[in-house]
């Protein structure tokens, strides 16, 4: 029986996020998604090729890319890359930004290999379909002064891209001091760092439909015990507050400082109404804010959209809304 190959991709939809507007008119337009691959097979397969290809609304090609072919393969790997039965193989973070603003329609995924045993050639694809989401919030920074760095942005691939189910284009904010750091001294203890017990406004008006309050901040630096997560891999993000604005988004702040959350669920909030502080709570290396927007209100489940912000100060420059690209510095209005 000739040996089979399949292909899984996580999600099973994509979101791309198209940066047509942003704060700097040398910066765009890029076009960014990422996925986790999943390739079983029947018997044991030695892959020899991985090809990506982008197809726009019209069903042609708009990119190739990580084609890597046979001999290539062979180097990097000595013949050890393939798939053995019940283990399969995973490829994670496979991330694209790519240049221009024609939309695209799908992504396919194709691979080639060999049986170890019979050498008898097999592939298989997978076509993915890309979905561009429309933003209906209005969403503004989420807090009320100061200068604020945006460490990750939808940009550019950070460790936010190892979940691309809810974190893919998730932003981490610093606040800067008037020296232009992120921390005064030596930064070991949280109240060195100016982020540290800021207060968090709603991005936009909306319903509370998840608080979290009850984890410590930790030192900056010390990782997260195991122990803290086990049976919950949200706790991850610390101390949460969720907002439901309609539609079917959901702003999510993350790493809040312990016993600092001031709403409740199912309470009502305006925008720039304080949430919380800044805090060091949860999988942390600092004081930071973690905000990103998604299509519900739970973790590792429902899926991150991209975001558009209103109203805030950049290069000099008010903005009315744009993307905020990753190291870019930015005010509220």
């Amino acid at each position: 029986t000739e040996a089979a190959l399949q292909i899984e991709a996580r999600p099973a939809q994509l979101y791309v996020a198209l940066y047509d507007k942003l704060p700097h008119p040398g910066l765009g337009p890029v076009q960014e998604f990422a996925l986790d691959i999943g390739i079983s097979a029947t018997a044991p397969i030695v892959l020899t090729d991985v090809v990506w290809r982008a197809f726009d609304q019209n069903d042609h090609v708009s990119f190739v890319r990580q084609r890597l072919g046979e001999e290539a393969m062979d180097e990097l790997t000595r013949g050890q890359f393939g798939v053995a039965p019940g283990l399969g193989l995973v490829l994670p973070r496979c991330y694209f930004l790519e240049q221009g603003a024609q939309p695209l329609s799908r992504l396919r995924i194709s691979i080639a290999g060999f049986e170890a045993a019979t050498r008898i050639g097999v592939s298989a694809s997978l076509d993915v379909p890309l979905v561009y989401p429309q933003q209906r919030a209005k969403i503004h920074l989420p807090f009320a002064d100061g200068t604020w760095w945006a460490i990750t942005g939808n940009d550019w691939s950070s460790s936010h891209k190892a979940d691309p189910v809810s974190w893919p284009f998730a932003y981490d904010f610093v606040r800067l001091g008037p020296d232009g750091r992120s921390f005064a001294g030596n930064g070991r203890s949280n109240a060195d760092h100016y982020s540290f017990g800021q207060p968090v406004t709603a991005p936009a008006g909306g319903k509370i439909v998840f608080v979290r309050d009850d984890m410590p901040d930790q030192a900056p630096g010390q990782p997260l015990e195991a122990s803290a997560i086990t049976g919950d891999s949200t706790r991850l993000a610390g101390n949460v507050v969720v907002i439901g604005h309609g539609y079917s988004e959901f702003s999510y702040l993350a790493h809040l400082q312990a016993g600092s959350v001031s709403v409740e669920e199912g309470q009502m909030v305006k925008r720039g109404q304080q949430i919380a502080l800044v805090g060091n709570s949860g999988h942390s290396p600092g004081p930071h804010l973690h905000y990103h927007f998604q299509d519900g209100p739970s973790l590792f489940v429902d899926r991150g959209v991209p975001v558009q912000f209103y109203n805030f100060l950049a290069v000099g420059d008010l903005i009315d809304h744009a993307t905020i690209p990753s190291r870019m510095i930015v005010s509220p209005a």
